[in-house]
Parts: C-alpha cells; sequence; structure tokens
C-alpha cells in the first residue's frame, strides 16, 4: 500500500512517466531522450493528490545533481526572459500582481519568498522594484540563503509545493513562518478532482521537472487545514489566511 502523503489514504496505481518528461515537452518535441527509468504515480481517492515516491529519501545533492542541474532550465524555459528580460517573465508577473494585490503596505510589512529560485528571485525582484521588504529563502537555487525565525506578513511560494516531497513538512514550515494576521500566497497548476483516469497526459506531471506532487483543490485545502489556514482558489492563484490580514489587501476590499 502506498499512503498518500496528504491525507493518509490509499494511493492508487495511475501509470508511470518516463524520468526524462518534462513541461515543455507539450511544445511538441521532447527535450531530453525518454529514460528507462520509470516513475510511478499514484492518486489518493479521497482527496485528489498525485504523488510519486519515487525521490523519498533522496538527499539535496541528489536532487541538485539529478534534476536542479545546469539542464534545468531547458526543462521549461520562460520565453519571456530572452524576449524582454526578467521583467517579461511569467514569476516577474506574478511578483507584480502580488505587489498591486498589497498595494498600500510598502515600507510596513516583510514577505518571504518560500523557494524564491535567487535571491532575490524574478518574483521578489518584482516586488522589491514596488518598494516592498522581501526576504528570500532557496535551498537549491540560492544555497546562501536560510529560513529566519521569525514570523512574516506574507509568505508566498511560486511553483514550489509540486517541487516537494514531503509536503506535510513545507506546509509546517511554511505555516510556521506566516503571522496569525498574514497572507499566504501559492502558485501552483490544480487538477480536477475526482481525478481523471488519463491524469498522467496533464503536461504539468513532469518528473525531470521535479513535479512530483501535484495538487487538486482539495488536496492543498487537507495539507493547511491542520495549520488552520483557509484557501480561497482565484483566478491569480490560491491565497490563504488564518484572520484577516492587518495590512492592506485588496482580496478583503
Amino acid at each position: 500500500m502506498v499512503v498518500c502523503k496528504v491525507c493518509g489514504g490509499d494511493g492508487r496505481p495511475v501509470g508511470h512517466l518516463d524520468f526524462n518528461r518534462t513541461c515543455w515537452d507539450r511544445m511538441g518535441a521532447r527535450v531530453f531522450p525518454v529514460s528507462d527509468e520509470r516513475v510511478a504515480y499514484y492518486a489518493c481517492p479521497d482527496c485528489g493528490f498525485i504523488f510519486t515516491p519515487h525521490c523519498d529519501g533522496w538527499s539535496d545533492a541528489a536532487f541538485a545533481a539529478r534534476i536542479y542541474n545546469a539542464d534545468y532550465a531547458k526543462a521549461d524555459p520562460d520565453p519571456g526572459l530572452e524576449r524582454g528580460g526578467i521583467a517579461a517573465t511569467g514569476s516577474y508577473w506574478r511578483g507584480a500582481m502580488l505587489a498591486d494585490v498589497l498595494d498600500g503596505g510598502q515600507g510596513t510589512i516583510r514577505l518571504l519568498d518560500f523557494g524564491a529560485g535567487g535571491d532575490p528571485g524574478y518574483a521578489g525582484r518584482a516586488l522589491i522594484d514596488r518598494g516592498f521588504d522581501v526576504v528570500s529563502y532557496d535551498p537549491f537555487f540560492a544555497p546562501g540563503t536560510v529560513l529566519p525565525d521569525e514570523r512574516f506578513d506574507v509568505v508566498y511560494a511560486i511553483e514550489v509545493i509540486e517541487h516537494c516531497v514531503d509536503v506535510q513538512g513545507a506546509a509546517a514550515q511554511i505555516a510556521a513562518h506566516l503571522d496569525h494576521n498574514g497572507l499566504l500566497y501559492l502558485a501552483t497548476m490544480l487538477h480536477p478532482f475526482p481525478t481523471p483516469d488519463d491524469i498522467l497526459d496533464y503536461w504539468y506531471i513532469a518528473p525531470r521537472n521535479g513535479h512530483i506532487s501535484v495538487f487538486s483543490r482539495e488536496a492543498l485545502e487537507a495539507l493547511f487545514a491542520p495549520h488552520g489556514i483557509e484557501l480561497a482558489a482565484t483566478d491569480l492563484g490560491v491565497f490563504g489566511y488564518r484572520g484577516r490580514p492587518r495590512f492592506p489587501c485588496k482580496l478583503f476590499g
């Protein structure tokens, strides 16, 4: 039996993907050759969480060598970077969007970029450009950063949670650093639940991208509910809160 990492249900096998499958393969041509390494994925019938135990037990060094290496950008490049630089990337756009949601909080709130992709990452750069105080944390792409022992007004994780092996640990870390009257922002692709039979045709499930934990809305809600965080899925992404934020936030009028 393979146990769901979110709710403890019995995961059912939904098939295998080769390790070199990437998100960018959806554009019509394989980025990397087909690998003989087969990655088994499972679906939880109770919450819809899609996951693989294939990478359980990997060290940070193994992830750095096998996934987050020099070829990682080939797995899911951002065309905007070549066309218009950092400001044209999707991550910068998300950071700018979050800055707009929080407009008026400049100089009064601190944000934690959890899994930043740099120090700062592109989203963090967008927020900093708009006057916000951002702390970056990313053990792979900004190894000099550390997770501070403090709570933040805003914690955001853009395209991060799907990379986590220990999703319970990641949720606990995020929750521990979010102020009671803070705001959580999560950007990840959600799949429908009940889980479709052809779920592995979904381009977002891609081992070579490190997408090993893919969520339904129900699974994401179940993951953060024990921490007292209520989630709301919007067109801009998923926002979470325990109590109404004490700072300006357009989500609350």
